[in-house]
């Protein structure tokens, strides 16, 4: 049986998104079914379906802001930082980023 914390991370993530199981299904076309096997442990949540659910939850903050977390705004930053942008820090909202 499947460790307790990956599928709760996962349903943790789905109510998030404030998606019923149905309307997650159907985003990741997955079957209903298969998708309550994952929450409730007897299949495993493997990462590709973390990474599903992440690409949703990106497209969800592009929509609504406010949905944005601290954790997503550091991943985009070393992100940026790894392909050569160099990122500053200001009192001003926002900052400013630039190509080195």
């Amino acid at each position: 049986m499947q460790s307790v914390v990956p599928r709760r991370e996962f349903a943790r993530r789905r109510k998030q998104l404030k998606l019923t199981r149905e309307e997650l299904a159907s985003e990741l076309d997955l079957p209903l079914d298969e998708l309550r096997k994952l929450e409730s442990g007897d299949q495993p949540v493997r990462r590709l379906h973390f990474l599903a659910l992440d690409q949703l939850r990106l497209e969800a903050a592009v929509r609504d802001s406010t949905l944005v977390t601290a954790a997503m705004l550091l991943n985009a930053e070393q992100l940026l930082e790894s392909v050569g942008y160099r990122i500053s820090r200001s009192q001003d909202v926002g900052g400013d980023w630039s190509p080195d």
